[in-house]
């Protein structure tokens, strides 16, 4: 699996499993999430997902952790109302 189809399979585990880190996507993926190729291909789709707007990602310690975008409009709805 290579270029738009991994980028799409990416993208479809982060909406349904998120948050969720870089190796855990590797391991959904069913592949070696200790092989440091795997997690580099998924983390170069982390890093174009977040380009793309499609996802925010955060680095907590060393793991990059990602969540979808519209995730990120709900908690903004969620403040406002909050108050």
């Amino acid at each position: 699996m290579t270029g738009m189809k991994l980028r799409d399979s990416v993208l479809t585990i982060i909406q349904k499993n998120w948050p969720i880190h870089v190796r855990e996507t590797v391991f959904l993926l069913n592949w070696d999430p200790l092989d440091i190729t795997n997690v580099s291909k998924v983390r170069y789709h982390f890093k174009n997902l977040e380009a793309a707007g499609k996802i925010k990602t955060k680095k907590i310690g060393r793991a990059l952790v990602a969540w979808p975008t519209g995730i990120e409009r709900m908690r903004a709805v969620y403040e406002m109302l909050k108050d």
